[in-house]
């Protein structure tokens, strides 16, 4: 008869994807800092030419897409280790199947198995 893992155990199993989630997180974090600060200093500039200007506000609106793609992504980071905290991490939010222990470790803020996630994808699947 084969032993369920405690809850420590299951903590200690998840240990290194916590912690690959947490530095992703710190990642997004800087990254968001860095860009704010870009996006400030050529607000700050006090250009006079026309096309400077332009090329100015293409900057900054660039720079806050990004920022929008890793607020997305911190999101999902924090959705992610909200489940290791409810002890849901690692299953689809979709159908409940297991997420593979691979695909988390390419993609530790996986939220589907990867039939869910193709259907996704495809636009068959709404969150």
């Amino acid at each position: 008869m084969a032993k369920t893992p405690t809850a420590e155990a299951k903590k200690a199993d998840l240990a290194p994807l916590r912690e690959k989630l947490l530095v992703k997180r710190q990642e997004i974090t800087d990254l968001y800092r860095s860009d704010l600060a870009a996006g400030q200093a050529s607000a700050d500039e006090g250009t006079e030419d026309i096309v400077d200007r332009a090329n100015n506000s293409y900057n900054r609106e660039f720079l806050f897409s990004l920022s929008d793609t890793e607020r997305q992504l911190l999101i999902l980071v924090d959705e992610a280790v909200g489940r290791m905290d409810a002890g849901t991490y690692g299953s689809c939010i979709h159908c409940g199947r297991a997420i593979g222990e691979k695909r988390l470790e390419a993609v530790p803020w996986a939220r589907y198995c990867i039939d869910c996630q193709e259907m996704k994808e495809k636009g068959l699947l709404e969150d």
